[in-house]
């Protein structure tokens, strides 16, 4: 008797238990029972960052089984730009950081978008005309299930609406280089002045080179990191294609003004401001009628040496014979004044779009770098910095003044050498001519200025960076 007992509780249990996988298998769960979240994931490209990504957190493991393209819907808008239909290129089951898994199941599930250079609405940045600075913008997406999808235990779930997670947007690329630092100092005109800077530290032991970048106009003020390392993607400085030139790998250095490099603002003697050269305006893109030999300077020459100094003290496996500064557009400008200002503290230079008036660079001056290692590069069609009036006339001086080793790329455009922009003809994309570091920092063949190029010793096309990497030069940094 006993034992019938036991076995009707057992047929009951059993019975108890099917019918609640029964049931459990027939219920819907419905967007209001998935607490959802979403991330944004940017990545730089040519043309600045762009958000290419996001992960959804469904809060519960999901089956990849019918998750494809077309199982949400997703749109973004900004603080300037409405809600904008956004491209999901693949949708796959990942990892937290969307990294995708070899599983079956995940509570994360990642959307690659589609981006191109005219798509504004992915970029994280807004420019400001008014200040002429980029700056982050609130982004926000609007994510919605069209299909459904089905949980472990077999649960169909619709209406998944995540919400977002966190405003900030995750720039993986960004995670070699340090948070953002100020570093303070005296200038003889404004008194104590800070500045911004991250950095990349080359992970080798031994001896390693070490790269000043520089930014363009609109990537001062302040978060050099994200800022100035993706407004013109000088993140690619720290990567493996750049990197592997460099006998150690290299650091790279990134100051950022507050305002721009072309700030000329001194004080004169009643203690009122003086813009030197550039005028009252003081814009970075439209220069005044000058007359010839006005010193071009800028507030941060001081500030941007003592930076340095800083730099290689606290740092003292930097090779001081391999010491580079280069930069874009503003910082190009930066970049030649500095070696003008004190040639001896670096091994090599590489202005790009550079906005240093020739006019207002001395014959005595043009004497004093002649000996230096430069390698200049700008597009015929620049329609931002004349090159005419600065790096054609500039870089001729110094080769008639008996220059060896200095160079410019003279291009004819910029346009997408990756084959995945193309322009309404069907034609690679035609980026705007002021841009050409992207060039230089995506690493690509660099003729010099009479279309002659020139190989490295395997036989590859030389690039600025090859070329850069083999400028040894002793520096006087202390």
């Amino acid at each position: 008797m006993k034992f019938k007992r036991i076995l009707a509780l057992i047929a009951m249990f059993v019975a108890f238990i099917c019918g609640y996988q029964i049931s459990n298998s027939a219920t819907n769960v419905q967007a209001d029972m998935v607490n959802s979240n979403y991330q944004m994931i940017a990545h730089g490209y040519d043309w600045g960052p762009a958000i290419d990504k996001v992960v959804i957190n469904t809060s519960m493991p999901i089956k990849k089984t019918d998750l494809n393209q077309q199982t949400f819907k997703v749109s973004s808008s900004d603080t300037y730009i409405p809600s904008t239909a956004r491209q999901v290129n693949k949708a796959y089951l990942s990892n937290v950081n969307g990294k995708a898994v070899d599983s079956n199941s995940s509570r994360y599930i990642a959307l690659d978008l589609a981006v191109d250079p005219d798509l504004t609405v992915a970029d994280p940045f807004s420019f400001n005309q008014a200040t002429q600075l980029n700056t982050q913008v609130a982004v926000q997406f609007q994510i919605s299930q069209q299909n459904p999808l089905y949980s472990v235990r077999n649960k169909e779930i619709t209406g998944i609406t995540p919400t977002q997670r966190s405003s900030q947007v995750s720039y993986p690329e960004l995670k070699s280089f340090s948070k953002n630092y100020s570093f303070t100092y005296q200038d003889k005109h404004f008194g104590t002045q800070s500045m911004q800077y991250t950095s990349y530290q080359a992970p080798a032991n031994g001896k390693r080179a070490l790269i000043i970048w520089l930014h363009g106009a609109g990537e001062g003020y302040k978060d050099p990191n994200p800022v100035s390392l993706l407004g013109s993607r000088a993140v690619g400085l720290a990567q493996k294609k750049i990197q592997s030139h460099f006998a150690g790998g290299a650091d790279v250095l990134v100051p950022q003004a507050k305002t721009y490099w072309l700030d000329t603002r001194t004080t004169d003697a009643s203690n009122r401001n003086d813009y030197g050269a550039l005028g009252s305006g003081g814009t970075t893109l439209v220069y005044p009628n000058t007359p010839d030999g006005l010193e071009q300077r800028s507030r941060y020459e001081d500030g941007l040496t003592s930076m340095i100094q800083m730099y290689l003290t606290s740092h003292p496996k930097v090779d001081r014979n391999r010491v580079y500064i280069g930069g874009c557009s503003n910082g190009g400008y930066m970049a030649l004044r500095m070696m003008v200002k004190e040639p001896g503290k670096f091994s090599a230079a590489f202005p790009i779009s550079e906005a240093y008036l020739d006019k207002n660079i001395s014959d005595a001056q043009i004497d004093n770098i002649k000996s230096s290692n430069i390698w200049f590069t700008q597009s015929q069609n620049d329609p931002i910095v004349n090159p005419q009036t600065s790096t054609v006339p500039t870089y001729q001086r110094l080769i008639k003044a008996g220059a060896q080793n200095v160079h410019f790329t003279f291009m004819k455009d910029v346009h997408d050498e990756t084959g995945q922009f193309k322009g309404t003809d069907g034609q690679p994309y035609q980026y705007l001519g002021h841009f050409s570091w992207i060039n230089v920092l995506d690493d690509y063949p660099a003729p010099d200025y009479d279309g002659v190029q020139a190989k490295n010793s395997d036989g590859s096309d030389v690039t600025v960076m090859s070329w850069l990497s083999r400028q040894n030069k002793a520096t006087d940094w202390r």
